[in-house]
Formats: C-alpha cells, sequence, structure tokens
C-alpha cells in the first residue's frame, strides 16, 4: 500500500475518538425510535439508514471536521508512506519549504495562509452542526 492514496486513508478509517464519539451519541438517540420503526416493519438497516444516522448528523459532522483537521494537519503518515511527489499532502510541501539554513519566509506563510483555508471554509460550513454535535455528545438522558 506504499505509494497510494489507501495508505492514506485506512488508518484513519476508523479510530478510538470516532467509535467513542459515535457510540456516546448514539446512547442519547431514545431507544423508543428504534421500537417504533421496528413496528412499522423496518429491518435494522433501514433503522440505522432512515432513523439513526439523520438524527446522528452533528455527531458525524463534528466527527469529520475533527478527523479532517488532524489529517490535514498530520505530517508524519504521509512523510513515512509516500515517496512519490504527486501524492505529496500540503503538509510535506510546506516542510519543503524550510531550508536548514534559510527560509523564505514571506513564501512559507502564504503557504501557510493557503493551507489553512480549507479548514477555514469547513469549520464555516459546518459550525451549526459541529457545535451541535460537540453540546450533546456525552450527554445521557
Amino acid at each position: 500500500m506504499i505509494n497510494t492514496y489507501w495508505a492514506l486513508i485506512l488508518p484513519t478509517a476508523a479510530n478510538g475518538f470516532g467509535i467513542f464519539l459515535m457510540r456516546q451519541y448514539f446512547q442519547t438517540i431514545p431507544i423508543e425510535l428504534e421500537d417504533a420503526a421496528a413496528l412499522d416493519g423496518a429491518t435494522p438497516w433501514q433503522i440505522l439508514w432512515h432513523v439513526i444516522l439523520p438524527l446522528a448528523r452533528p455527531a458525524l459532522v463534528t466527527l469529520f471536521l475533527f478527523t479532517f483537521i488532524a489529517e490535514w494537519n498530520d505530517l508524519f503518515k504521509p512523510l513515512v508512506f509516500t515517496t512519490r511527489p504527486e501524492l505529496r499532502t500540503v503538509q510535506l510541501a510546506l516542510a519543503e519549504l524550510q531550508e536548514q539554513f534559510t527560509n523564505n519566509w514571506q513564501l512559507l506563510m502564504a503557504g501557510v495562509a493557503i493551507a489553512t483555508l480549507p479548514i477555514v471554509v469547513l469549520f464555516i460550513i459546518g459550525q451549526r452542526q459541529f457545535i451541535r454535535g460537540i453540546a450533546a455528545t456525552g450527554i445521557k438522558n
């Protein structure tokens, strides 16, 4: 899997934080909703897809934002798993802009500002769901 996108995606696909966050959020959803859907004839997959996941949207957005920010800022994993230049991440490109004895600070700071934009835009788009997900996760009725 070296030098593939899968090497960058799979190690993060399921992590302990994501499992814990979703478990805590799923515990806040009343079991009566699942029972009502089962009485209406829904299969377990239909209950998950049509009842549970729409209610878990704030937690899913929160998990997506946390994971995206962590992976966007990760330097070590892409450094270890990739050697091809076209697979380099933004953080590796920024690290390559630094030299041992001199730095072009203007170029480096411009790169940092550009690298920050996707995170800021995603947070602005998902801000309401993010705040709901943080506020509701861990609260048990």
